[in-house]
């Protein structure tokens, strides 16, 4: 049966009235990464697929909140170009947030993305062995200590990277000196990869500084020297560094790779 053109545009436009009105009713604060993710999607960079896995994101970890129907997040790849367009113009900060996500809500409203009412059920339940749990249930520690850092340390852009510095602790030895060590999320915003690296104190492109003297770092979590940065994907960073360190100094975390340099603010408690 077909329906009649007028009788399809008044269907879109009551029900993106309904979208709207719910939307508007609640705040949301979408990372920076998402509107990357918008802006390469509009462009052709990146597929439908991995736009809705960045969508799926926002969806399992309650930053946006949709009425649920069963178990998981889902996707087809089937999504209006209206919308990509509304993506775009979202990155480019045409529309606001609220827009971007009725947008959202419609593919939600149409079952392209679908959300399912168990998603608060354990997803590690599914294992059958402790050892595939505990396995689990680590990366879901982790992917949470990583958002959780997200929202609420300081972020600094260094060339295609973002360092959120979340916090320092900082301990004193017996012989005067600090053992401090600085927690990083990073997360590389380029398309490709980069390469973060730091093969020994002495041929590092990471350190401390209080403004005139540079303190080489004692340990970090980068393996075998280097770490690869994944687009979009963020990372759990600590560095420990150790000597005589005043707590009376500004102190910053410089960065100086071929890829860009900067300088991070650190606080240190006394």
């Amino acid at each position: 049966m077909n329906i009649p053109r007028y009788v399809t545009i008044i269907l879109c436009v009551t029900l993106m009235s309904g979208v709207i009105s719910q939307i508007n009713a609640e705040q949301f604060v979408i990372p920076n990464w998402i509107k990357n993710n918008a802006k390469w999607w509009y462009q052709d960079q990146i597929s439908d697929s991995e736009f809705i896995k960045g969508i799926q994101y926002l969806i399992q970890n309650k930053i946006m909140m949709f009425p649920s129907t069963n178990t998981n997040v889902t996707g087809e790849n089937k999504i209006p170009s209206w919308v990509k367009n509304d993506a775009g113009w979202w990155a480019n900060g045409t529309i606001s947030d609220n827009e971007f996500v009725s947008g959202i809500q419609y593919l939600v409203s149409l079952g392209i993305i679908v959300v399912n009412s168990a998603s608060d059920s354990n997803p590690c339940d599914k294992y059958t062995t402790a050892a595939e749990k505990e396995t689990c249930q680590e990366q879901l520690d982790y992917d949470k200590k990583i958002k959780n850092y997200m929202e609420t340390a300081t972020p600094t852009v260094v060339g295609p990277v973002t360092f959120y510095y979340a916090n320092s602790e900082s301990q004193k030895t017996d012989d005067g000196k600090t053992i401090l060590t600085i927690h990083f999320v990073v997360q590389n915003n380029a398309n490709q990869e980069v390469t973060m690296s730091c093969q020994r104190p002495n041929s590092c492109n990471y350190s401390l500084s209080d403004g005139q003297n540079e303190i080489s770092y004692s340990t970090n979590t980068l393996v075998y020297g280097s770490l690869t940065l994944i687009p979009n994907t963020p990372k759990l960073l600590d560095w420990t560094f150790y000597g005589f360190i005043d707590p009376s100094k500004n102190y910053s975390f410089l960065v100086k790779e071929n890829w860009g340099s900067g300088s991070i603010p650190i606080k240190i408690l006394s």
